[in-house]
């Protein structure tokens, strides 16, 4: 059973009086990183747990910074990690997030790495995926006819601008172009499956990109990945598990900082994609119209 089909897991409303179109901006977040939002990313002005056509979203906390609007939603739940990958209610996450008017998803995601030159603490803007997952609703448009879109570049290049102008002054420059390999989970990679995904050429292994990047697109919103690196994949290179959480740990506590710097810079970004009008030849053909809300019923 998925999460999809238990909607009652989550209570429906946290708050009863919420501002829509709070930002245009939403990070995406795992267990750590949304602990960190709670704690240290700014003020706290609502959360949201929003209905939708596929069941309820997660909480989204509704988020300032010095004058500067953001929402965080938490893949795996509030307060603990209670959803593992593979039962993420991404549909309904992505969403909701579209509802409140968002145009650009940053998701931060904290997998294994597959290169013994890429070592833990390190931050990657992952340049494509590879979808190992098998058993996640993967598109808004079942029994549509629609969605045939083409994936190339899978995440917004305008968004890549924006974090590469971010990470420009760091000591060690961010590695770009990296293939993801999304694992369906919640398991770790065998030795086996490892060798094979480097073969492939990925470059790094995680749980939840896919089918996370898809969704955003078939809803014309800008979504690119931050990752940090947690581990080594099975096989890869060995690291004391104490060095090991500490460079983790180095790299999560940078986050706040990145955050607000992709918050200052975002906005004057000029845009280099076409993610806005990724569904753009169905509605030239009047298949579907401008209201998504439209487009599944």
């Amino acid at each position: 059973m998925t999460s999809e089909s238990k909607p009652d897991a989550f209570p429906q409303l946290l708050s009863r009086a919420y501002e829509e179109h709070h930002s245009e901006i939403a990070f995406i977040a795992g267990g750590k990183v949304y602990r960190l939002a709670r704690q240290r990313l700014g003020t706290i002005t609502d959360m949201l747990v929003k209905e939708t056509p596929f069941g309820c979203s997660m909480p989204i906390l509704f988020m300032e910074h010095q004058g500067r609007r953001f929402y965080v939603l938490p893949r795996h739940g509030e307060g603990q990690y209670r959803v593992s990958a593979p039962f993420v209610n991404y549909r309904a996450n992505v969403w909701a997030l579209k509802d409140l008017g968002v145009s650009r998803i940053i998701a931060w995601t904290g997998p294994g790495s597959l290169s013994p030159d890429m070592e833990v603490g390190d931050f990657v803007l992952p340049g494509d995926l590879l979808d190992m997952t098998r058993n996640r609703s993967g598109t808004f448009f079942e029994s549509k006819g629609i969605g045939l879109l083409r994936q190339e570049p899978v995440f917004c290049p305008t968004l890549q601008n924006a974090f590469l102008s971010v990470f420009s002054e760091d000591e060690r420059p961010v590695t770009s172009g990296v293939v993801y390999a999304v694992s369906e989970g919640p398991r770790f990679e065998t030795s086996a499956e490892v060798k094979m995904l480097r073969q492939l050429g990925a470059g790094l292994v995680g749980m939840t990109l896919a089918p996370e990047a898809f969704l955003a697109r078939e809803l014309e919103i800008c979504y690119h990945p931050i990752a940090y690196i947690t581990s080594f994949a099975e096989g890869v290179a060995q690291i004391d598990d104490t060095e090991r959480r500490r460079r983790s740990d180095k790299a999560i506590n940078r986050i706040p900082g990145i955050t607000w710097s992709l918050l200052d810079v975002i906005p004057d970004t000029p845009f280099a994609c076409s993610c806005q009008d990724a569904m753009l030849r169905y509605k030239q053909r009047g298949v579907i119209g401008d209201d998504f809300h439209e487009w599944i019923e």
